[in-house]
């Protein structure tokens, strides 16, 4: 099996896990010392050593954030497969009752090991990112609460 139907295994799984808080599911797609690093949010960056954390990073800001919107998402461009590694850019899309519009550009970067395992997560945020969120969260969710941590 290759990297890029590694990856869209993963996803599905992740979408899976979305809607049912299965996270269980995803623990086959990591190594147990994998690294989840979240970088350019600046509130939400982090780094997260280990499954269990990872997962359980993940299930807090899903269920902190994301659960209370409605997500849409929208690939930006085709996969970029190497050797060991998939990059996909897209845009994450979040709306709440009449809420505008919080378009988040972002970056997945997933590097695997021999066994085709991920060891490192990273989501990638563009520069300038925070000050329109903060904005929103302000107008449409000051009663969220995104974090990993």
């Amino acid at each position: 099996m290759n990297m890029l139907q590694h990856f869209l295994e993963y996803a599905q799984a992740f979408e899976d896990s979305y809607k049912d808080d299965d996270w269980q599911r995803l623990e086959r797609f990591f190594a147990p010392d994998a690294v989840y690093r979240v970088v350019g949010s600046c509130s939400w960056d982090c780094e997260i050593r280990g499954r269990t954390q990872l997962l359980a990073a993940i299930r807090k800001f899903v269920n902190e954030f994301d659960r209370h919107c409605t997500r849409a998402l929208r690939p930006d461009g085709p996969p970029l497969v190497g050797s060991d590694s998939v990059r996909v850019r897209g845009t994450a899309a979040y709306t709440r009752g009449d809420s505008d519009e919080l378009a988040i550009s972002i970056e997945l970067i997933a590097q695997y090991d021999a066994q085709g395992r991920i060891i490192r997560l990273s989501d990638v945020y563009p520069p300038g990112l925070e000050a329109r969120v903060k904005a929103w969260l302000e107008r449409f969710g000051p009663d969220l609460q995104p974090s990993y941590v």
